[in-house]
């Protein structure tokens, strides 16, 4: 989130969507997400890095479908549901296990730090804790988007790529 999110009051929220992926909480403000969809078939695509699970349609539109378990460096996943975010000039969705809803936060609530807390190791998430002080993994969604976009240039010099293969 940029600097004038991070510098909000205390009477600032933001209304967030709390998923599970790999076992850990997640929360993504839900300006970046544009709709949260069943899990469907996928359709593998050849020679795309291993965080691209494959190609779903969804009312026409073709999107590209990213494992965010691997993508945050969490291993597999059973996936449960496809979070299709707002990116300006790509169709994504994200597959996760499962969605917990959506909450209104304080904006510094979720900043805050967390003591003793394993330090996530991708530059997109930040440790912090919900309303109730449960530890949850705040994603910076502008770094995600970075690294999203990222992903077309790693199949193309072949770093991660695997072959086509069913989920």
């Amino acid at each position: 989130m940029d600097e004038s999110q991070a510098g909000r009051g205390l009477s600032d929220e933001l209304r967030l969507l709390f998923f599970r992926s790999a076992g850990e909480r997640f929360a993504i403000d839900v300006a970046y997400v544009r709709e949260i969809i069943p899990q469907q078939e996928v359709t593998p695509v050849p020679f795309v890095p291993d965080t691209v699970a494959g190609i779903i349609n969804h009312r026409g539109t073709i999107y590209t479908l990213i494992r965010f378990s691997r993508l945050a460096q969490l291993g597999e996943d059973q996936p449960g549901a496809i979070v299709l975010l707002r990116l300006p000039e790509m169709a994504v969705g994200v597959e996760v296990q499962a969605i917990e809803g959506i909450e209104r936060v304080s904006g510094r609530l979720i900043h805050a730090t967390t003591e003793g807390a394993l330090a996530p190791t991708v530059p997109f998430l930040r440790r912090a804790r919900d309303p109730s002080g449960l530890l949850v993994h705040a994603l910076d969604a502008e770094l995600l988007i970075d690294t999203i976009y990222q992903l077309p240039e790693l199949a193309r010099t072949g770093e991660g790529t695997s072959s086509a293969r069913p989920n």
